[in-house]
């Protein structure tokens, strides 16, 4: 006789089995194109056991979007450390923009960004979801590295909040806003493409934020 651990490692795994599926297919098709029959072949299912573990596709649709926001890795807080040994600003912005940019740009990530944009007005609740627990998180996270890099006096920074939204901006305007429209790109053009919008945009927030020597001397003086 099966344990009950046993019992509930394997609805577990045939509930991610189904998730996964499901991921697959809502990015491919969207919520609306998207039908419990196909959610149920994609996963090797019946229909009745998907309707089981999600009642629905609406209930699939939400566990899909909660569970990847409730997963959202933040890659920036092993990041703080490396602020405080960089040895100048190009190399500690370099690594936020490498690691921002590859993050945010992925495949995966992107669709499942087109797929929360995109049904937004349907399930605003999840939209907001995604956003607290993904982005706005993440955004937090540069801002305590840009505070170290204030704190070093490497650059200018009044407010680490809001130079982390310029940073953000300058890196995923153009790649992130194609992706939207455009799908995603080829491999080797997207990598192409994300190298130079990097390398662009680490030397624009710089510019931007350039700790002054007239800055340096009053700060000292003050």
């Amino acid at each position: 006789m099966e344990s009950a651990s046993g019992t509930g490692r394997r609805s577990e795994e045939k509930r991610q089995a189904i998730l996964d599926a499901a991921r697959r297919v809502f990015t491919a098709n969207g919520y609306l194109g998207t039908t419990t029959d196909q959610l149920a072949a994609a996963a090797s299912v019946s229909k009745q056991t998907l309707y089981k573990y999600f009642h629905d596709k609406e209930g699939l649709f939400t566990a899909l979007i909660t569970t990847v926001s409730d997963r959202i890795h933040d890659p920036f807080q092993e990041l703080t450390a490396a602020m405080g040994t960089a040895p100048d600003s190009e190399a500690a912005v370099r690594i936020l923009a490498e690691q921002f940019a590859h993050s945010i740009m992925s495949a995966q990530v992107q669709q499942i960004r087109r797929l929360v944009i995109a049904e937004a007005a349907r399930f605003p609740d999840l939209g907001r979801l995604y956003w607290q627990r993904g982005f706005e998180r993440v955004l937090a996270s540069v801002a305590a590295c840009l505070r170290v890099l204030a704190e070093r006096q490497l650059l200018a920074i009044a407010d680490p909040a809001v130079a982390a939204q310029h940073l953000a901006g300058i890196l995923l305007w153009i790649p992130s806003n194609r992706v939207m429209f455009c799908g995603i790109p080829d491999q080797f053009e997207a990598e192409t493409e994300l190298k130079e919008v990097i390398e662009l945009g680490v030397k624009a927030f710089i510019s931007a934020y350039r700790f002054e020597i007239t800055e340096i001397q009053n700060a000292q003086q003050g």
